[in-house]
C-alpha cells in the first residue's frame, strides 16, 4: 500500500454531481477533520470560488484531491485543480465503493462519500484511474453516439416494417435489385406515400423522379411502374389507412434522418483515425475494420496501460471464471465485466479471420478439437 508523499499536510476528498459538489478535507497526518463538507457549484465560478477556498487551507503542492471518475463530470474541476497547481487523483467509482464497504458504511450521502475519499486518499488507498487520452476520448464519444443511433435505428426499421404488414405488405419483398428497406430512395418514397393506396394513385413521373434523384439515378421509370403496380394489386387493410400512413411516412423521414446522422458521425469518426497510428496497426489485423478499430481503441483505451495480455483480456471481460464450493465445480463461463462493444468488436473480428485466413481458422478447429465450445452454427457460415 503506497504511503502519502510527507510533502502531502492536507488530502481533501470531493463527491462530484451535476449541479453541485461536495468536498470534505482532513489532516494527511493525524487524520482529524479539516472541514466537513461544503457545497461547490458545478460551474466555472464554483471551481474558482473552491481554489480560494484551498488555497486558505494549505499550499497546492501540500494538497491531494482525490473524486471519483463519475461519467465526465469530474472533468472541468479537474482540469481547474491542476492547471492551479494541485495534486489532483481521479478514482475509479469500484475502488471507493470498496473503501466504504471496509469503512463498514450503510448511510450514503454526498458528505459521507467525500469524507470516505478522503479517508481513503490518506490511508494510501488511491490509485489513478488510467485517463484517456484526447483521442481515445473523441473516439469514445464519437462511437458511443453512433452505437444509440445504430439502436435506435434498428428499432425504428422494426416498427415501420410492422406498419407496412398492414399498408403495404407486399413492398418488403419486391424491391428494386440492390434495395433494403433502408435504401434512401424507399425511405424517401415512403416519406411522402405512406401506403399503397397513396403510391398507386401517386402520379407515374412523380415517382419515377423521386426514385431517380434518391438512387443516385439507377433506378427510374421502369422500377416506378413496378413498384404502382405492386401498390395497385396490393392485400393492403383498408381500415385506418390514412392514420398508418402517417405512422409509416413518420417513420420513413425518422429513419432516413438516422441515416444522415449515422453517417455524419461515421465521416467524423474516420477523420479522428486518420492520424491514429495506434488504429492503423489494428486495422492490419485480420478481421478488424475502421469501425472495429474505432470501437477497440474507444473502448479498451491506451493499450500501453496494460502490462500483460491477461490484463487486457481481463479488461474486456473475456476471462473465465468458475463457481467452485465445496465438491461443486461450476461450468466456467465468460466474465462479461467491462465493455460489452469492445467483446462484440473482438467476436465479430474473431470471426472474419477464421473465415478468411487459413491460419486463424486451424487455430480455430485445434481449439474445437481440444474441447472448446463452437460457435453457434447459424454464426459460424465457415
Amino acid at each position: 500500500m503506497p504511503a502519502l508523499a510527507a510533502t502531502i499536510r492536507l488530502v481533501v476528498g470531493v463527491d462530484v454531481a451535476k449541479r453541485r459538489h461536495v468536498a470534505c478535507a482532513l489532516d494527511a497526518g493525524t487524520g482529524a477533520v479539516h472541514q466537513k463538507g461544503i457545497g461547490i457549484a458545478a460551474t466555472a465560478d464554483g471551481d474558482a470560488q473552491f481554489q480560494h477556498v484551498l488555497a486558505r487551507w494549505a499550499h497546492p503542492v501540500e494538497t491531494l484531491v482525490g473524486m471519483e471518475a463519475t461519467g465526465c463530470l469530474w472533468g472541468p474541476l479537474d482540469d481547474a485543480l491542476q492547471q492551479a497547481g494541485y495534486q489532483v487523483i481521479v478514482l475509479n467509482p469500484r475502488q471507493t465503493a470498496a473503501w466504504a464497504t471496509s469503512l463498514g458504511l450503510r448511510a450514503k450521502t454526498d458528505g459521507i462519500d467525500a469524507t470516505t475519499l478522503a479517508q481513503g486518499l490518506r490511508a494510501g488507498y488511491g490509485r489513478a484511474s488510467a485517463l484517456p487520452g484526447e483521442t481515445v476520448q473523441a473516439l469514445r464519444e464519437l462511437m458511443r453516439a453512433r452505437r444509440d443511433l445504430v439502436q435506435t435505428r434498428t428499432a425504428a426499421r422494426q416498427r415501420l416494417l410492422d406498419e407496412l404488414v398492414v399498408v403495404f405488405p407486399e413492398l418488403p419483398t419486391h424491391l428494386p435489385p440492390g434495395a433494403d428497406l433502408v435504401h434512401p430512395a424507399v425511405l424517401h418514397l415512403l416519406g411522402r406515400y405512406g401506403s399503397a393506396q397513396a403510391l398507386a394513385a401517386a402520379p407515374a413521373a412523380v415517382v419515377a423522379t423521386l426514385l431517380r434523384e434518391h438512387s443516385q439515378a439507377r433506378w427510374g421509370e421502369a422500377e416506378a411502374t413496378a413498384l404502382q403496380h405492386l401498390a395497385r394489386t396490393s392485400a393492403a387493410h383498408r381500415r385506418a389507412v390514412a392514420a398508418r400512413a402517417i405512422v409509416v411516412r413518420t417513420f420513413a423521414q425518422h429513419l432516413s434522418d438516422l441515416q444522415a446522422r449515422i453517417a455524419e458521425l461515421e465521416a467524423a469518426i474516420t477523420e479522428v483515425l486518420r492520424d491514429d497510428a495506434e488504429a492503423d496497426r489494428l486495422r492490419q489485423t485480420p478481421g478488424i475494420g475502421p469501425i472495429g478499430a474505432a470501437t477497440i481503441r474507444a473502448e479498451l483505451g491506451e493499450v500501453t496501460r496494460f502490462t500483460t495480455v491477461d490484463q487486457v483480456v481481463a479488461h474486456a471481460g473475456l476471462d473465465p471464471r468458475v463457481h467452485r464450493s465445496g465438491t461443486f465445480v461450476g461450468q466456467a463461463k465468460l466474465s462479461k465485466r467491462g465493455s460489452g462493444a469492445l467483446r462484440h468488436a473482438l467476436y465479430l473480428a474473431t470471426f472474419v479471420a477464421v473465415r478468411s485466413r487459413t491460419e486463424w481458422r486451424d487455430r480455430y478447429d485445434r481449439l474445437v478439437g481440444q474441447g472448446r465450445l463452437p460457435a453457434p452454427a447459424h454464426r459460424r457460415r465457415l
